[in-house]
């Protein structure tokens, strides 16, 4: 077997962990923190804030590193700091202790632990498999978010939060950190291989790009129009993941058919990582991502006319198909354009345009259903920008050949 898919492997443990814990597992721990430290909901939820200020910064550093410095080494120091700060929560006094702690080494280790590094490795190992190795690994989001909270949240009921994160800490510690050490290395060329495992061919491995700098990046046209489109849609999908258990509930969906509804996406997105990643290596990535778009767009229609619940299923399906697709596609599309010696700085710096953008979708979308008392107009509004973000695509130039690929990689 090919040692790159031993990489996959490393890449998607580090994500079901990583991010079973940050984005589908932070909610179990809302209420007994309340109840430990007598704080508010919103104190609580500044650690979910910490982390996403404390990624703004360190996204960049990160992506520069994860171009120049060892994978193993990265993924190492992530999973240590991710199960020392595990730990260090589950001693914290106060709610600021944890709130300070949560946001250092949860942004550090879901850099390091998360797409950005995963990614970046993941495009050394593989070129004409590159989609679909991507998308296995991306699985790995998916897996934890069905994985982890049902054990933490037994963790939790059968003896308390803080246990749980002790528990949570030690798998880390046992488990994640020795495999990092132990699968990960940044080059094929670092065992006497190639990439896909094939030998070299300079007409289908040419890489796209040499060395390009922050500045070289920036004024990238590309580097815009996928970032712009990426991350309006990922602001369209955060907003409604955010506010679908609501939306439900209003047009009379029960509290528990409604959480079905979080699980049917959650669902369709693992189905929809490993179909998006085999397509990408098939057909134009800018095409993959318009299909994506495309099916969110579908979903949103069919969710502004309130139909009855299997209609509201089947549009959550449909989204949830084209969510799984997003980190595939993107990976790729970063690694055809820019080639793979700067693909951690690309991603890097990518991120913080994209979370500037997803951020204020939560309080727009709160504020439009505040002033309407329903989500007829956020809805609207999710459409317009995802037909901005199929627009600005038709303006990227995705290489069709590894020629084409050096030659769009100049900045121009």
């Amino acid at each position: 077997m090919f040692y790159g898919w031993r990489i996959v492997g490393g890449a998607f443990i580090a994500q079901l962990f990583i991010t079973g814990f940050m984005t589908y597992s932070f909610g179990l721990f809302v209420v007994p923190l309340q109840e430990s430290y007598g704080a508010t909901r919103a104190q609580v939820n500044l650690a979910m804030t910490a982390t996403t200020l404390a990624g703004l910064v360190l996204s960049p550093l990160i992506g520069a590193l994860a171009d120049r410095v060892s994978s193993r080494l990265l993924m190492a120091a992530g999973a240590a700091i991710f199960a020392l700060g595990l730990w260090g929560m589950s001693l914290s006094s106060g709610i600021w202790q944890f709130v300070a702690v949560f946001g250092v080494s949860i942004s550090f280790a879901s850099l390091t632990l998360g797409p950005l590094v995963c990614s970046t490795t993941i495009a050394r190992w593989f070129s004409s498999r590159r989609g679909r190795a991507l998308g296995i690994a991306a699985m790995g989001t998916s897996i934890g978010g069905l994985v982890l909270p049902v054990v933490l949240g037994h963790w939790i009921a059968a003896e308390d939060w803080r246990s749980a994160l002790q528990y949570l800490a030690i798998a880390v510690a046992v488990g994640v950190l020795p495999l990092m050490l132990l699968l990960i290395r940044s080059h094929p060329q670092a065992l006497g291989l190639h990439p896909d495992g094939e030998a070299p061919n300079p007409a289908a491995h040419a890489a796209p790009a040499g060395d390009i700098d922050f500045r070289g990046i920036l004024r990238h046209p590309a580097f815009w129009s996928i970032g712009l489109s990426i991350g309006l849609l990922f602001s369209v999908y955060s907003a409604l993941m955010a506010n679908l258990v609501p939306y439900a509930q209003g047009t009379g969906i029960e509290l528990e058919a409604a959480g079905i509804l979080m699980t049917a996406i959650a669902g369709a997105g693992l189905v929809g990582k490993l179909l998006f990643g085999v397509a990408a290596d098939r057909i134009s990535l800018r095409l993959g991502l318009w299909l994506a778009i495309a099916l969110v767009f579908t979903g949103m229609v069919i969710l502004l006319q309130e139909p009855g619940y299997p209609v509201t299923l089947l549009a959550c399906v449909i989204i949830g198909l084209a969510a799984g697709g997003m980190l595939p596609v993107w990976g790729a599309l970063l690694a055809v354009i820019f080639g793979v010696t700067s693909y951690g700085r690309v991603m890097g710096l990518m991120n913080p345009l994209i979370t500037l953008l997803v951020m204020p979708g939560f309080v727009i979308t709160g504020y439009l259903y505040d002033r309407s008392g329903d989500y007829h107009s956020a809805f609207w509004l999710y459409l317009v920008l995802l037909a901005a973000a199929a627009l600005i695509l038709t303006r990227l130039r995705v290489p069709g050949t590894p020629a084409q690929a050096q030659a769009a990689a100049s900045p121009g």
